[in-house]
């Protein structure tokens, strides 16, 4: 082999490495005076050692391919690796959004059984005091008319008032009314005597008659005057103004007539309604009696479940015509007005 197949500098890479093992390339020797005889000895020295030589040489060379064999696989290896962290990133991501996804539809679906299980309550409850309505009627006494006929008018009332309108509420007007005794309530005759109270059954405006002028503290009429014709009613605005002292409360709750759930379809469930009575009629004619309008409020909202939901996504148009609906044709039950005597 000629002696100017030298190289400068080690190679770049085992592929470099490899093509300098087949082709036998050297580094330049150090000059010498003695070059002519080095040449001769290096002449002399690699024929006796050439078959080692080349044995070394084909065994680096069969050892740098077996390296490149090792890096080709351990690059086939490091993609398959990148693939399959691509894969299973892209599966985590999918799992995490489609548990987002059903995470969200939980938090809605939450809101909507709490609203339902709290009209499932509602209408327990109603059952539950409907049993104990026809219990306390068994165990008190029939009234009778005055004409002896079979009655049962404040029994059958009874059983319609807590079948369709459940129990009713009175704590409220209790206290506002604790400091203004005594108080004329109308209620059912069987309940107020089961109580042990000294009551007859009257008629409005009859149920006045014999109370002395200012000598009331309270009137408290509840679900009464949709039950009373027009004339009936101006006697109790007139009837309640004379016989309450000046500052006593006269108290109203009816049927709420602005929610037109009420006023248009379960107002009509009881046989003996006869009109929905508008508050702007009732403080006008407590107005007429010198009455002060302390409050005018509607009360008893429907069980959560009735409400029309909107999506945090809808429009604000949207969400502003949802909850018109829920004020004026799904809302609350009743009406409470607390007047003043002046």
């Amino acid at each position: 082999m000629s002696d100017d197949r030298i190289v400068d500098a080690p190679p770049a890479g085992a592929e470099a490495w490899r093509e300098v093992w087949e082709s036998d390339v050297r580094y330049p020797p150090r000059p010498s005076r003695y070059e002519w005889l080095l040449r001769s000895l290096r002449r002399i020295f690699r024929r006796a050692a050439e078959p080692d030589s080349e044995r070394q040489k084909n065994f680096n060379v069969a050892l740098l391919d077996l390296v490149n064999d090792v890096r080709r696989e351990i690059t086939a290896l490091r993609d398959d690796l990148k693939r399959d962290l691509a894969a299973v990133q892209l599966d985590v991501r999918d799992s995490d959004e489609s548990l987002a996804a059903e995470l969200v539809r939980l938090r809605e679906l939450i809101p909507v059984s709490a609203k339902r299980n709290d009209a499932l309550i509602a209408a327990l409850d109603q059952k539950i005091e409907t049993v104990a309505a026809r219990l306390r009627d068994i165990t008190t006494p029939i009234l009778q008319t005055t004409d002896n006929r079979k009655p049962i008018t404040d029994f059958i009332y009874r059983r319609l008032e807590d079948a369709l309108r459940g129990p009713v509420d009175v704590e409220d007007y209790v206290g506002r009314a604790r400091d203004r005794q005594p108080v004329l309530n109308e209620r059912s005759v069987a309940d107020l005597q089961k109580r042990g109270l000294d009551v007859t059954l009257a008629g409005v405006p009859e149920c006045f008659e014999g109370i002395r002028h200012g000598s009331i503290g309270s009137v408290l009429a509840m679900h009464v005057v949709e039950h009373l014709p027009v004339e009936h009613l101006f006697a109790l605005f007139a009837q309640a103004a004379r016989v309450l002292r000046p500052g006593g409360l006269f108290m109203i709750e009816t049927p709420n007539a602005e929610s037109i759930a009420m006023s248009a379809s379960d107002f009509w469930r009881d046989p003996t309604h006869l009109a929905p009575r508008h508050p702007a009629a009732l403080t006008l004619l407590a107005r007429e009696h010198g009455f002060s309008i302390e409050e005018v409020r509607a009360i008893h909202p429907l069980p959560a479940g009735n409400e029309i939901e909107y999506s945090p996504e809808d429009s604000e148009s949207v969400r502003r015509a949802v909850e018109i609906i829920n004020e004026r044709i799904l809302g609350p039950q009743d009406l409470r007005l607390i007047l003043r005597r002046s």
